[in-house]
C-alpha cells in the first residue's frame, strides 16, 4: 500500500532572518531532507557572512588586495554570478559598496581602514583559477544582496536530491517554490502589517526588497541599505520591489538593480529572464517589463490585487 503524502514545516534563525521550510511528500524522507536543507543554508551563512571573521568574505576583505585568496567553490560561484549581474546591469549591482553600508551602520565596523568607494567598483575583483580571488585595489565586499538568495537555492537542491519535489523555502521574503503552486503575499509599503496578494508561482523564485523596516535618519538625510553604486547614495525607489526569476540568487540581486534603475531596468530583466513587480506606497502595482505577454508569465496574478488583512 503506497504511503500517504505528509507535510512538515520548520523554521530556524539563519542569514540574519528566520528561514522557513515547508515540504510535502513521503513522510519517511521529509525530516532528513529538511535537516539537509538547513545544513546547506548554514554552510552558506558561514562562508559568506560579513560579520564572521573566519568567513570567505572576511578573508577576502582582509587579504585579497595583498595576495590571491583561495575560497570555497560556493563563494566563488556567487562572486561569479554577482559579476555577471553587475556587467548585465552596467554596474547597478555592485558588491563593493560595503564601505557605505558600514558608514551608515548597516554593517559592523572593520579593524581595517575603510577603502574609498572607487569608479572601478566590482571590476576590482579578479576571479582567478582554482577558486582564487584577488582585488586589484583596496576594496570591501558584502554579499548580503545576493547570498541569501543563493542559500535558498542550495536548500532547494538539497531537498530535491533527497526526492522532495513539493516545497517552499522562504528566507525573509526571498523564496523558491517547487512543483506545487504557492500564493505570494507582499507587505503594503505604507501599512507593513497588511499584505497584498502578488499571485501564485510554481517551479521558480521570488525575492522582495523594501526599505520600510530598515530606513533610518542621519544628520545628512535618510538612508536605507540599497546603495546606488554610481552616486553612493541610497537608491531612490521607496516602494516594495519583487522580482521573479528561475533561481532565487538572481531574483535577490535584481531587486537591488530595480531599486537603482527604476523603470529603465526592463532590458536587464529581459536579458536575465526575469520580471519585476513594483508596489508603490499607495498600494499600486506596476509590472516590468511593461506589457508582458500574460501567457509567458511565471507569476499568475489576480488583476484586482485585493488586500489580505
Amino acid at each position: 500500500m503506497p504511503l500517504r503524502s505528509s507535510s512538515l514545516r520548520r523554521a530556524r534563525p539563519l542569514l540574519g532572518t528566520f528561514v522557513e521550510i515547508r515540504v510535502d511528500g513521503n513522510p519517511r524522507i521529509l525530516s532528513a531532507a529538511v535537516d539537509q536543507a538547513f545544513a546547506a543554508i548554514a554552510r552558506v551563512h558561514r562562508l559568506m557572512s560579513f560579520h564572521d571573521p573566519e568567513s570567505d568574505v572576511s578573508r577576502l576583505n582582509q587579504e585579497a588586495y595583498r595576495q590571491p585568496v583561495r575560497i570555497d567553490p560556493q563563494t566563488w560561484a556567487v562572486l561569479d554570478r554577482a559579476r555577471c549581474i553587475s556587467e548585465t546591469s552596467n554596474g547597478a549591482f555592485d558588491i563593493t559598496v560595503a564601505p557605505r553600508l558600514v558608514q551608515w551602520g548597516y554593517l559592523p565596523e572593520s579593524i581595517l581602514p575603510l577603502p574609498a568607494l572607487k569608479p572601478n567598483g566590482y571590476r576590482a575583483i579578479e576571479l582567478l583559477t582554482q577558486h582564487h580571488v584577488r582585488f586589484c585595489e583596496p576594496a570591501l565586499i558584502d554579499l548580503g544582496g545576493i547570498a541569501k538568495g543563493y542559500a535558498v537555492d542550495v536548500a532547494c537542491v538539497a531537498l530535491e536530491r533527497l526526492g522532495v519535489r513539493d516545497y517552499v523555502v522562504n528566507a525573509g521574503g526571498d523564496l523558491r517554490v517547487g512543483g506545487t503552486a504557492a500564493t505570494i503575499h507582499i507587505r503594503h509599503p505604507r501599512r507593513p502589517t497588511t499584505t497584498l496578494v502578488l499571485g501564485t508561482i510554481r517551479s521558480g523564485a521570488v525575492a522582495t526588497s523594501s526599505a520600510y523596516f530598515a530606513r533610518k535618519s542621519r544628520h545628512d538625510g535618510e538612508v536605507h541599505p540599497i546603495v546606488a553604486p554610481t552616486t553612493t547614495a541610497p537608491a531612490q525607489y521607496r516602494g516594495s520591489i519583487s522580482v521573479r526569476a528561475a533561481d532565487c540568487m538572481t531574483a535577490d540581486a535584481l531587486t537591488k538593480v530595480v531599486a537603482v534603475l527604476g523603470t529603465s531596468v526592463a532590458p536587464t530583466l529581459q536579458r536575465l529572464g526575469a520580471e519585476a513587480f513594483l508596489l508603490s506606497k499607495a498600494g499600486e502595482w506596476r509590472q516590468l517589463p511593461d506589457g508582458a505577454n500574460s501567457s509567458n508569465r511565471h507569476i499568475e496574478r489576480d488583476a484586482r490585487m485585493t488586500a489580505d488583512s
